[in-house]
């Protein structure tokens, strides 16, 4: 090699090197999932609950409580009360952000299956009497929230927090311990693809 190609090869080197990737990269690093808590209380009717919001047009708070109650008894759900997205794959992992964009305190709590929250009431009208014992426990005949954990995520409203840290090839399922009809199914690639996208 000659010395002007030897200096030019230095340059590039140099010149270039900030986008050579790092011999330490890994391809197969967690994705990032951004999660989104939604309802749409209204906060005069709510406010007894405790329904607090920041007005946007993704937060208007448009449905009264005797709106929830009456949809909640006709459907066992409440379509505004969401997780969004409700359904996710990764081979590689996630890692999940949590952005509560409602006026409610929401859970994003991982569970074994899906069940009834810590609300007993709630779970009575939305079909689950039987709460998910990772989002409570029954104390003196009452059901008691589970503590706040990496796994158990109480995001107050109009806050952001970090969720769960999925791992390479995992499948989890995560709901809401106040409001159990919002779920969320995460599953790896490899196994939708061998169950032609059908949860286990």
């Amino acid at each position: 090699m000659t010395a002007w190609m030897y200096r030019f090869l230095i340059i590039g080197v140099a010149f270039f090197g900030i986008a050579l990737p790092s011999p330490h990269a890994r391809e197969d690093q967690p994705g990032l999932l951004n999660v989104h808590l939604r309802d749409y209380c209204d906060p005069v009717t709510f406010a007894a609950i405790g329904c607090v919001r920041t007005a946007t047009p993704l937060s208007a708070g448009v449905i009264t409580l005797p709106g929830f109650q009456a949809e909640l008894g006709a459907e066992k759900s409440v379509g505004a009360w969401r997780f969004v997205p409700d359904r996710a794959a990764s081979e590689d992992g996630l890692s999940i952000m949590l952005q509560n964009l409602g006026g409610e305190t929401h859970t994003f709590t991982r569970v074994r299956e899906f069940g009834g929250g810590f609300v007993a009431p709630l779970n009575a009208a939305s079909g689950n009497p039987v709460p998910a014992p990772e989002c409570a426990r029954l104390v003196n005949g009452q059901l008691v929230p589970q503590p706040p954990s990496p796994e158990n995520v109480f995001v107050p409203a109009n806050t952001n927090a970090t969720g769960p840290l999925l791992r390479e090839g995992q499948n989890a399922k995560f709901q809401c311990c106040i409001h159990p009809w919002m779920r969320m199914t995460v599953n790896a690639k490899e196994h939708e693809e061998q169950n032609d996208g059908h949860d286990r």
